[in-house]
């Protein structure tokens, strides 16, 4: 941006993406992504999943959007008589979309802006410090924010450099772009009253919904055992096939492991839900062992602790929450 471009802040964006409605129900984006896939994909399916580039700009855009939205909607002066249960439901769509955002590998400068833009909204890193200032933090709080920085980290990329600071002849300052893709312009500003032309029912109905836990647990057991054995293939395969085996693999793994964020996520209704939520936790546990890629195996970890916060709202009682003990490798 410079004196010869007065383009200034875009529009703030008045609805969540089509691509997450469907009438007029709100779609787990997760859901969204890999419902397509059924439970047995063929190797060709996994190809073009782990080549596919979903807009993670996008969801971490709605997330932000949800999330301010809900804090608008549960303080906003004329509150609905469902506040609480309409807030909670776009808290856990918000989750949904950063669990797809931390999950997806950083392939490109757009994956990462999207990680990098996310977590800059989120504070994993806790408020700035003066240099002089000792941190007293509980173990408790150093671990999420431990586990935090680890979900949203892009990996060994290198990352180009921010925009160029203004010069001395530069204008329009008050917009001068401060990250390549800042969602604090992209934004209204935070609080006031709701903005989304939303249906409250609609957001009502998406938080008293649910995945089938027990598909889940299926999806994540299935899809990590073809992983391994796709791993194993392309090990021993090196005749032109190993890249194709490879990517199959990772495929594979990416939908294993947002499966396992849905499932984290979601609330249980029921002990049996329960159940298959432990069972989940247990087989992501069991990868601590496992040169699985550290963000995957951290944004479960990290949902789990934000989730809780949303089943709160949700008037659920301290033995429906779901909590787990987690190995210390992130």
């Amino acid at each position: 941006m410079s004196k010869k471009n007065d383009q200034g802040r875009l529009p703030p964006p008045r609805t969540s993406s089509l691509a997450l409605r469907e009438g007029t129900r709100f779609r787990d984006p997760i859901e969204v992504l890999t419902s397509g896939f059924g439970e047995d994909p063929t190797l060709a399916d996994l190809i073009a999943f782990r080549r596919s580039r979903p807009d993670l700009k996008e969801a971490a855009r709605v997330s932000r959007q949800l999330d301010h939205e809900a804090h608008r909607v549960a303080y906003a002066d004329d509150r609905h008589r469902e506040a609480g249960t309409i807030a909670a439901a776009m808290e856990l769509a918000a989750l949904l979309c950063d669990g797809l955002v931390c999950a997806w590998p950083a392939d490109s400068l757009d994956e990462v802006d999207a990680k990098r833009a996310l977590a800059d909204g989120r504070g994993p890193y806790g408020t700035d410090q003066e240099p002089d200032y000792v941190a007293s933090l509980d173990a408790t709080t150093a671990r999420r924010i431990r586990v935090m920085r680890a979900a949203f980290n892009v990996g060994e990329l290198t990352v180009p450099p921010a925009p160029p600071a203004p010069g001395p002849d530069d204008r329009n300052l008050a917009v001068w772009p401060r990250r390549r893709y800042d969602l604090r312009d992209l934004l209204p500003i935070r609080g006031g009253q709701p903005v989304l032309d939303l249906a409250p029912e609609m957001w009502i109905a998406f938080a008293r919904s649910g995945p089938d836990f027990g598909g889940l647990r299926e999806r994540v057991v299935a899809m990590f055992a073809t992983a391994e054995r796709l791993f194993d293939l392309a090990r021993r395969n090196e005749d032109g096939k190993s890249l194709d085996l490879r990517l199959a693999a990772e495929g594979a793994q990416i939908l294993a492991y947002l499966a396992a964020c849905q499932a984290v996520i979601w609330p249980a209704r029921s002990r049996a839900d329960m159940a298959e939520k432990r069972a989940v936790a247990r087989i992501v546990n069991d990868r601590a062992c496992r040169p699985d890629p550290l963000h995957q195996q951290a944004i479960v970890r990290h949902l789990v602790d934000e989730a809780i916060w949303v089943h709160r709202r949700l008037g659920l009682h301290d033995q429906a929450l779901f909590t787990t003990d987690w190995i210390e490798i992130v």
